[in-house]
This record gives structure tokens, C-alpha cells and sequence, in this order.
């Protein structure tokens, strides 16, 4: 089981001096393991938080954005990762089954 990470970014707000004033993102772990349909396992968490102080939308990269959703975050990019890699085991091995009848 092999797992990947990616970052997104959808979108940004901004004031009238461009400096960045919310960041939406997206954290997405894809199983290189696929299920029966031949689709890879993939789990997601979003959400959005405050730019850090004087944040240029202009000088700003992948990685300094990625830097600020952590700083300004509760949490870990190690308990992000762990958080999805839990949903994915849940999605190979769910705990509860979906049925129903044709009554």
C-alpha cells in the first residue's frame, strides 16, 4: 500500500492591497491499491483559515501556503496524514454495510 499526499489550493481572498486574507485548501491521499471497480482508494480533508500576516498573493508558493495552513492549524500535517490513512483503511474494510431489500 503505497499512499500519496497532495495539497490544493482552490482558492484564495484577498484584500485591495493583495495580500492574502483566506486560504481554501485541500489535503487528498490516494492508495496506489484499487478496489474491485479498479478505482484507487482515495480519501480527502478540506477546510479554510486565516492568512498569516502581510502574506503577498503575488510572492506567494505551494509551500509557503502549505506552511501557513499548518501554522495556523490545531493539528499536525502527521495527524492530517494519519486521519487519512485511517479513512482509507475504513474504505478497504468497512465496519458497517450498506443493504437493502426489494420488497
Amino acid at each position: 500500500m503505497a499512499i500519496t499526499y497532495e495539497w490544493s489550493f482552490p482558492s484564495f481572498e484577498t484584500d485591495s492591497e493583495n495580500k492574502v486574507k483566506n486560504i481554501h485548501w485541500r489535503y487528498t491521499a490516494t492508495d496506489s491499491e484499487t478496489n474491485a471497480e479498479g478505482n484507487a482508494y482515495v480519501s480527502s480533508m478540506y477546510g479554510s483559515c486565516a492568512g498569516s500576516e502581510g502574506m503577498n498573493f503575488d510572492a506567494m508558493t505551494k509551500e509557503s501556503a502549505t506552511a501557513c495552513v499548518l501554522e495556523m492549524s490545531d493539528t499536525t500535517e502527521e495527524d492530517m496524514k494519519s486521519n487519512l490513512d485511517a479513512q482509507i483503511a475504513s474504505q478497504k474494510a468497512p465496519e458497517l454495510t450498506s443493504k437493502t431489500k426489494d420488497w
